[in-house]
C-alpha cells in the first residue's frame, strides 16, 4: 500500500516509517523540510514531500494515490508552546488534523492513523489534551476508515526526554526530577509503538477503533532515572524539583527564540501517562518489552 507518514522526520515519525518500510509498504514522508529525510538513516527507501499542515494550500495533491495516512506530527521545540510565534498544539494537532483531513478526502484516502496521546479529551483544560481530543473529534466525524493510538510515553533512539536524562546520567552523581509527587507512566519502546502502527495496516479489524498503548511496567520517573543510571553502569541519587519552583525558574526562558523548557512544558513533562492495553494486545497483538530491555538495545554502558 502507499502510505503518507505526515512528520515522518520527526522522533516518532522516522521510525514508524521505517517499520512500514520493512513491511514493503511505499512510503512518502510528508513535511516541512523533506531535504531532511536524505540525512536519516531509518528513511532509506522512502520517498519525500513538503507540506505543512497549518497551511491548508501547501497539502493539494500530496496524497493523490495515497491508500492510507499517519498524522505523527510536532511543532518545532515540541512540547514548548510559544504562542507568539505560532507554535502550539491547538494549531498543529487540531487544526492540523483538519486541514490534513480535507486534503484526504479531496484526494479519496480510505485510512488516517492519528498519533495522539494517553488522556486525550477536548474538554481538557490542559491545552495538549484539548488539542488532541479536537483532532480526534475530527477524525471520527470526517467519514474516513480511522485508527487512533494514544501512547504513553515513548523513548527510544533519537527522543530528547530520556536523551536528556541519560546525559545528565553520565555526567552528574545528581539527576533532578520534576515534582515531587510519584508521576506514573508506561514507559514505550518507539520500534513497539512503530510495530503496533504497521500492525493496524495490516488487519482490517483495527480499523475504526481507538487504542491505548504502552510499555508493561507502570513507573514512576524516579525509577525511570535509577533504571537508565544501571543501564549505564552508574549509581546516582534523584532530586525532586517541586513543580511551582521548577515554573519559576524556567519563565525567563519564554524570552528566548527556543526555549529549553517552559512552565507549561514542565506541566507536559511531569504528567501522568497511564493506558488501557487491552484492545491493543487483542487486535493488534504488540507485546512491548520493559523500559530496562528496551534501554539495553541502543544504550552502551
Amino acid at each position: 500500500m502507499r502510505l503518507v507518514v505526515v512528520g515522518g522526520t520527526g522522533f516518532i515519525g522516522r521510525h514508524v516509517t521505517r517499520s512500514l518500510l520493512d513491511a514493503g509498504h511505499d512510503v512518502t514522508v510528508l513535511g516541512r523540510h523533506p531535504d531532511a529525510a536524505s540525512r536519516i538513516p531509518e528513511l532509506a527507501g522512502a520517498n519525500a514531500a513538503r507540506g505543512d499542515v497549518t497551511d491548508a494550500a501547501s497539502l493539494t495533491g500530496t496524497l493523490e494515490g495515497a491508500g492510507g495516512v499517519v498524522m505523527a506530527v510536532t511543532f518545532p521545540n515540541y512540547p514548548m508552546e510559544q504562542r507568539r510565534k505560532g507554535l502550539t498544539f491547538e494549531r498543529y494537532e487540531a487544526g492540523g488534523a483538519r486541514n490534513l483531513l480535507a486534503e484526504a478526502t479531496r484526494a479519496g484516502v480510505e485510512r488516517f492513523l492519528y498519533v495522539s496521546g494517553a488522556g486525550a479529551d477536548s474538554g481538557s483544560a490542559k491545552s495538549w489534551y484539548r488539542a488532541k481530543g479536537l483532532a480526534e473529534e475530527a477524525i471520527k466525524a470526517s467519514g474516513i476508515d480511522y485508527v487512533i493510538i494514544r501512547p504513553s510515553w515513548i523513548y527510544g533512539p533519537g527522543d530528547k526526554s530520556v536523551n536528556k536524562m541519560v546525559s545528565m546520567a553520565k555526567l552528574s552523581p545528581v539527576v533532578p526530577k520534576l515534582g515531587v509527587r510519584p508521576q506514573r507512566i508506561q514507559p514505550l519502546y518507539v520500534g513497539d509503538f512503530a510495530e503496533a502502527v504497521t500492525r493496524a495496516f495490516e488487519r482490517d479489524a483495527a480499523w475504526s477503533n481507538t487504542f491505548e498503548i504502552g510499555g508493561p511496567e507502570v513507573m514512576t520517573m524516579t525509577e525511570v532515572i535509577y533504571a537508565i543510571a544501571e543501564v549505564l553502569g552508574k549509581k546516582r541519587v534523584v532530586l525532586p524539583i517541586p513543580l511551582p519552583l521548577a515554573k519559576l525558574g524556567t519563565a525567563p526562558f519564554l524570552a528566548l527564540p527556543k526555549p529549553p523548557m517552559t512552565p507549561t512544558g514542565v506541566e507536559f513533562v511531569a504528567q501522568d501517562g497511564l493506558v488501557d492495553m487491552r484492545l491493543t494486545t487483542r487486535l493488534l497483538e504488540v507485546k512491548p518489552v520493559t523500559f530496562r530491555d528496551g534501554l539495553s538495545r541502543y544504550l552502551k554502558p
